[in-house]
């Protein structure tokens, strides 16, 4: 309806307009509710089965990462420690027969720049499993360059234990590391799934709630313009104000009780200088 139309409009039309469209809407809002209710319903176990999923995957994942700190703590020791007799031994002559090569390349320098790399760098699943794929061929080679020297250099011993030590918890942690990873990737769609779900069942509970209140409003306003209907638009001994006041004093050639924000304001006055005083 155009402004025009709405202002031809006698009051009792304009009341009955919107008696009827409240009506129509107390009618409508049942159906709205009770399909509204139909939808939280049935998202609710399957926000609850999505939840359980997601918590045994996430759980899964903190579990193995509590277990992979710990072989990766125990074996970051003794990558010190390994160090050091390395470096004791190599002072007092006792590795024999270095390869130039490995001496160059020194095992332990190069997992300590893996595991930095590892825990300080934000990297993809990919990034991960190719490091740890580099930490397990470097390992590997340290298996054999230490196979070869046992035999012929005996002070090597306590070196020897400790790397394989290493190496062991190294091993172990990169499988549980990996394995890690997998249940993030399974874990990371049912998440998705999970919030998507929720948030359905957020806005289907929201919606539950702004039915019942329009029911409410509905109720109360057919109620008011039934009255009025009945018993007209002016002040009521129930306390109901003058519907028409403001009309009857526009139509009378008065100022509307609408004003501007700043309408108590003051004007500013242009000074001599051609500033303005407030």
């Amino acid at each position: 309806m155009d402004l025009e139309a709405l202002l031809a409009l006698t009051p009792e039309e304009l009341a009955a307009s919107i008696l009827k469209r409240r009506k129509v809407l107390q009618m409508a809002l049942p159906q709205i509710e009770q399909r509204s209710v139909d939808e939280a319903d049935r998202l609710e176990p399957v926000v609850e089965k999505l939840r359980l999923a997601r918590d045994t995957g996430s759980n899964k994942v903190a579990d193995l990462k509590q277990r992979r700190n710990a072989s990766q703590t125990e074996a970051r020791a003794l990558l010190e420690e390994t160090r050091s007799l390395r470096d004791k031994l190599e002072g007092e002559g006792g590795l024999k027969s270095l390869d130039p090569k490995w001496a160059r390349e020194k095992l332990e320098e190069s997992l300590q720049a893996l595991e930095v790399k590892i825990d300080e760098e934000a990297l993809s699943l990919k990034d991960e499993r190719r490091l740890l794929a580099e930490r397990k061929a470097l390992l590997q080679k340290n298996e054999e360059w230490l196979e070869a020297r046992r035999k012929d250099n005996p002070e090597m011993a306590q070196y020897i234990e400790s790397s394989r030590k290493m190496h062991k918890l190294f091993r172990m942690a990169d499988k549980l590391h990996l394995e890690m990873l997998e249940h993030v990737e399974k874990n990371e769609p049912k998440h998705a799934k999970f919030i998507e779900n929720r948030e359905g069942l957020r806005t289907a509970m929201r919606q539950v709630d702004r039915s019942r209140a329009l029911i409410k409003q509905s109720e109360s306003a057919i109620t008011h313009w039934e009255m009025r209907l009945a018993h007209g638009y002016g002040a009521l001994e129930t306390g109901e104000p003058d519907l028409l006041e403001k009309a009857t004093r526009v139509s009378e050639g008065q100022v509307s009780s609408v004003q501007r924000r700043n309408a108590e304001l003051p004007t500013g006055t242009k000074t001599s200088d051609g500033g303005e005083d407030e």
